[in-house]
């Protein structure tokens, strides 16, 4: 949904046309893969976090959700830094070519940053669905979704960032949607903090 947004409002930047929606369309394995490491931990820690609290053991149900939490913390650095590294070549391995790499280039560059956030986000809320907050969960996504749709015009029209306004959005919303998650995980309504 974010890219989505994304690329409806750069579609509308003036001056930039079908390089930068090319462009755009080149950071998607790099946001796929982050996306499938998210959900590895999340996915994959969630159903054993729930056998744990099935079988009344929540101290195990909490190692569990802390060990995910640490490997959604050090897979988001290893994975920034290593796209931050190999950035151009990246790029140009999915197909772009020197008109759109610099698009796609000026997105990530930013987009990175947010790794861990978005990370976090993806990766601890199943914890919250898990815990039988469906509802609680679910607002985590549209906290996010939101607020990314309100902030790409802001950002890219009316403080003229472009496509570097788009991913600052994104990283944004997705810090928003971090926030939230942990905050709920670390709060009082939790059942397994």
């Amino acid at each position: 949904l974010y890219n989505v947004v994304d690329r409806m409002f750069i579609g509308h930047i003036p001056n930039v046309g079908r390089d930068a929606l090319t462009g755009i369309g080149l950071v998607m394995p790099v946001i796929y893969i982050i996306t499938a490491f998210s959900n590895l931990s999340g996915m994959g820690g969630a159903p054993l976090f729930s056998i744990a609290r099935g079988h009344g053991d929540d101290k195990e149900a909490q190692r569990i959700m802390g060990n995910a939490f640490v490997y959604l913390l050090v897979l988001g650095a290893a994975l920034m830094v290593i796209f931050y590294a190999f950035l151009n070549p990246i790029l140009y391995l999915v197909g772009g070519s020197d008109a759109t790499v610099v698009y796609g280039r000026q997105y990530l560059l930013i987009y990175l940053i947010g790794t861990i956030p978005v990370m976090l986000s993806l990766g601890m809320n199943p914890f919250i669905n898990a815990q039988g907050f469906g509802r609680m969960g679910m607002m985590t996504v549209l906290l996010g979704a939101v607020l990314n749709t309100v902030l790409d015009p802001v950002l890219i029209f009316l403080f003229g960032m472009g496509i570097a306004g788009a991913a600052l959005a994104t990283v944004i919303s997705q810090l928003c949607s971090a926030l939230w998650v942990l905050r709920f995980l670390t709060g009082k309504k939790t059942v397994v903090p």
